[in-house]
């Protein structure tokens, strides 16, 4: 067994190979909440994985160009970061984004992954936060654990989608109505359900206090300005008594063990192509 009770695993290497992990993060331009966030998910994940040599890369374009203007720190694309792993000799390489669904930013990041196939002996992509049922028991029973005793309604507050990811949040939801969670609600800024759409379920259950919480790795702008501002806003016109947590996932310890599973279970189980498995079970007839 390795630090921290996390198993030996069969990512080989052979020779002189060279391991490593890219943390890959949509990012923030605030950098106390850089530090507290995704530089403490990175800390974390090189504690639990020390013979491993741990990069960083951001998707968003917009959010590197920013901190480039502000703090003249130049910000890696993850095919930029690939690039220089494979310049630097890296063989073995996971990559492991903090998003928290399976949405349109981690299929852009599959597609630019794909360019460096062959530059690696084996290159391998960890799950967002929510993609196994296991993901989504563990996340409430952290929340659970987390809040339950504050009393009032807890409704989290997820960025959400058009992509029909945004799901996740909806069986995130079913989740915490089978654990009896019934003080948990989930909404979403951009996708559903809506604010709008919480508010009918608030008033029928007769919820008087609402705790908000974002549901999302950083608690940047989206949780200053939408959760902290206009829904802390609308929910006390609609007579809630509203406190908010400003707190991002990337925060909670807790939270870095799901992606640290994640890593785990992309060394031990290598993905196998769907068209090559399909082919296999034709080979015997």
């Amino acid at each position: 067994m390795t630090k921290n009770n996390l198993p030996d695993n069969n990512f080989d290497i052979c020779g002189n190979g060279k391991k490593g992990i890219l943390m890959v993060h949509f990012g923030t331009v605030k950098s106390e909440v850089r530090k507290n966030t995704l530089g403490f998910l990175n800390k974390n994940i090189a504690e639990k994985f020390q013979d491993f040599h741990i990069r960083e890369a951001y998707t968003s374009r917009m959010i590197i160009k920013r901190i480039y203007t502000k703090y003249e720190v130049r910000k890696s694309t993850p095919k930029e970061a690939l690039r220089m792993m494979a310049q630097e000799g890296f063989t073995h390489v996971i990559v492991q984004a903090s998003h928290v669904i399976n949405g349109l930013e981690g299929e852009y990041l599959k597609d630019e992954i794909r360019y460096f196939k062959d530059e690696f002996q084996d290159i391998r992509v960890g799950d967002p936060l929510l993609t196994l049922p296991e993901d989504y028991i563990q996340i409430a029973d952290i929340f659970k654990e987390e809040f339950e005793s504050i009393g009032g309604a807890v409704v989290l507050a997820g960025h959400g989608t058009r992509h029909h990811s945004n799901s996740a949040y909806g069986m995130l939801q079913t989740v915490f109505n089978i654990k009896d969670m019934e003080e948990f609600y989930i909404g979403t800024v951009e996708g559903y359900p809506a604010l709008e759409h919480l508010i009918p379920q608030l008033k029928k259950n007769k919820v008087k206090k609402v705790t908000l919480v974002p549901f999302m790795i950083v608690a940047g702008n989206h949780a200053t300005e939408d959760i902290n501002g206009e829904w802390r806003e609308i929910l006390e016109k609609e007579g809630f008594s509203v406190e908010v947590v400003m707190r991002g996932m990337g925060e909670m310890p807790e939270i870095h063990e799901i992606f640290a599973g994640h890593i785990k279970r992309a060394m031990d189980s290598k993905e196998e192509k769907l068209k090559d498995k399909k082919n296999k079970i034709l080979k015997s007839i």
